[in-house]
């Protein structure tokens, strides 16, 4: 049987490449691209592309605004998979590893949103913990991550948990109420095949640079100050 070359040709190009394609990227403290070191208006880490432009700009706006008002240095990382499946330990590595928060005093910031992996922590420096505790952490993910994330809104997770830790080192006021975060689970399960296909297509698209915002392209990169991270804060699953 004679069959065409440049068809079979095709067929084993298609074959080897969707393997890849479907190799989802894990991610960890080695490889992240750090947006803040490229970009210094930018905090939001996003090499996935699961936010938009328009959800980055904002987030990265507030978080601008913690790092002035308040000297609270931050790294916000939403990707699709973290290595081991574990936020916490990719918080606790970036921070470290990176230096996120002065030295002299340690009031870093660290937040993981893994999609794929449904995990989530929110890591603040050891100087950081007294303001930012455990049981605030846990109120603003639960207000914030989860409630947001069920809804398949990665954006809106990101945004809200940056404006409430922003409000709570303003003026120690997170603005969430307690018993805010008692969600309905119908929406999560109603929107969980739109979500499957929306991570398909985002996955295909390829974003450089830790999906910066829109800052201008003539700042250049930022820096941490060599902050140190002890393992408070708080994490979990939705």
């Amino acid at each position: 049987m004679n069959k065409n070359p440049i068809l079979m040709l095709i067929m084993v190009v298609v074959m080897a490449v969707i393997p890849l394609e479907n190799k989802a990227k894990v991610w960890s403290a080695k490889n992240i691209p750090m947006a803040h070191l490229k970009n210094k208006n930018c905090y939001v880490s996003d090499p996935d592309g699961i936010m938009n432009a328009a959800g980055r700009h904002r987030a990265d706006s507030i978080l601008r605004k913690l790092d002035k008002e308040c000297k609270i240095e931050s790294a916000f990382i939403i990707v699709n998979n973290v290595e081991g499946g574990d936020p916490f330990r990719m918080a606790q590595d970036v921070g470290n590893k990176y230096g996120v928060g002065k030295k002299a005093t340690n009031r870093g910031l660290v937040v993981v949103i893994a999609v794929k992996d449904k995990k989530y922590f929110i890591a603040p420096g050891e100087g950081l913990e007294k303001d930012l505790t455990d049981a605030e952490c846990d109120k603003i993910a639960r207000a914030c991550i989860v409630a947001n994330m069920r809804e398949n809104k990665p954006g809106g997770a990101v945004v809200s948990t940056a404006k409430a830790i922003y409000s709570k080192l303003k003026t120690g006021d997170s603005g969430i109420e307690d018993g805010e975060d008692d969600e309905d689970y119908t929406a999560f399960y109603v929107v969980v095949g739109l979500f499957v296909l929306f991570v398909i297509i985002i996955a295909r698209v390829d974003v450089s640079g830790g999906g910066s915002s829109s800052g201008s392209s003539s700042s250049g990169g930022g820096s941490y100050g060599g902050g140190s991270f002890g393992g408070g804060g708080s994490g979990g699953s939705w």
